[in-house]
């Protein structure tokens, strides 16, 4: 009898068991929405979270007789858990993730990967020796939005890409969250670009098909510095009282222009790839007209995409062409991935279906981050080459 025979028996005979290491607001939306997908088909048999608030929200959501461990080792050593889902802070993505793997469970990880290549290597090895199944949560994978352009580039649609540009700006109220939680300590989350724009350099790696050769990067911390504190009163509260930059609630939250922290706010990029396609990449965590926006410029036609309404325009170069508007409904902050996702991620654990983002995927976003930043720390063009194992990173 195979695996997959075995796992789809079990999956008819008992709800598969899943344990939460890391129980913050995202990890909870992506359990709330598996289980509504799964029906009883899966259950939260255990939970794992050092932080107190964390836990009592945990409970509200998924109920008293889940067991709460005192330990990461005893929530991967629970007999009644099979997968183990990660949504701790970045930097312990890949001990726990190693642990997990190498107790026998099946990980599905929240991005990024790992906080160093290091550490993305090691989670890699440890799939590969273990042989257990491995999910990584690149939700914009699992957009419509994005696999319609995906579908659109592989058809041949706008030609051979040239070159594109891309881009993440967040409204005031998410960059105020970032700026307000663990995510402003690189020794937590990573860089800005790693903890939160992986799932960008990730798209392109996807629909590009080649690996980044060299990068250039600038960078800083131009807005969320206490002088600028006097936004929040011109602004003023929203419509609930709540303050301007906070309003995305967050149990930790602080002030985002008087916490300390080491990530920047903006950043740019020039990307060459090995296949001479040529980027640039735009984040801010302060913007007037907030977008996620992919603009391809091919051989035979242009295409531009916007996660952030759902539209995307195509128009074939020629003297009589017209511009053709496609529209994609949006239905969460992630291209309308997050329920799309949830049925992917049912069938991978029901069925074995392959994750559409596996460690694979997880590394080499981590890589094309690293690369990039390491540009901007040293402010010099980097060569992917520099790196000995570069060419392993990709098939």
């Amino acid at each position: 009898m195979t695996s997959a025979t075995q796992r789809g028996m079990r999956a008819e005979t008992k709800p598969v068991g899943i344990g939460l290491i890391g129980c913050g607001g995202r990890l909870r939306g992506v359990i709330r929405r598996l289980l509504d997908a799964g029906g009883e088909r899966t259950r939260v048999a255990a939970v794992y979270d050092p932080d107190a608030v964390s836990r009592s929200a945990a409970e509200s959501a998924f109920g008293s007789d889940t067991v709460f461990c005192g330990s990461e080792e005893e929530l991967v050593s629970h007999p009644e858990v099979s997968w183990v889902f990660i949504g701790s802070p970045n930097a312990h993505h890949a001990r726990q993730a190693i642990l997990a793997l190498r107790s026998g469970r099946d990980v599905f990880c929240e991005k990024p990967l790992a906080t160093s290549l290091e550490d993305c290597l090691a989670v890699r090895r440890a799939v590969r020796e273990t042989g257990r199944r491995f999910a990584l949560g690149l939700v914009l994978r699992y957009s419509p939005h994005y696999q319609k352009v995906r579908e659109l580039v592989q058809s041949g649609a706008i030609g051979e890409i040239i070159s594109f540009e891309f881009n993440e700006t967040l409204s005031f109220n998410h960059g105020g969250y970032i700026f307000g939680n663990w995510r402003r300590y690189r020794a937590e989350a990573g860089t800005h670009l790693l903890e939160k724009c992986c799932h960008d350099l990730d798209l392109v790696n996807w629909i590009v098909g080649s690996r980044p050769r060299f990068a250039a990067s600038f960078g800083g911390r131009n807005f969320f510095l206490p002088e600028n504190e006097r936004h929040m009163a011109r602004i003023g509260p929203n419509a609930d009282g709540r303050p301007a930059y906070q309003v995305w609630e967050d149990p930790h939250g602080v002030n985002p222009f008087t916490a300390e922290g080491d990530i920047f706010d903006n950043q740019v990029a020039i990307i060459e790839y090995e296949n001479l396609v040529r980027a640039t990449f735009h984040t801010n965590c302060h913007a007037g007209i907030p977008e996620r926006r992919l603009y391809l410029c091919g051989t035979e036609g242009g295409l531009r995409a916007d996660a952030c309404t759902g539209a995307i325009a195509l128009q074939k170069i020629g003297h009589n062409s017209r511009l053709e508007q496609i529209q994609i409904e949006v239905a969460d902050g992630h291209g309308g991935g997050d329920p799309v996702m949830a049925g992917g991620m049912l069938r991978t654990m029901l069925e074995d279906e392959p994750p559409l983002a596996n460690v694979d995927d997880g590394v080499r976003a981590g890589f094309s981050a690293f690369l990039i930043d390491e540009a901007a720390d040293q402010r010099r063009v980097v060569d992917a080459r520099e790196y000995a194992f570069a060419e392993e990173l990709w098939p």
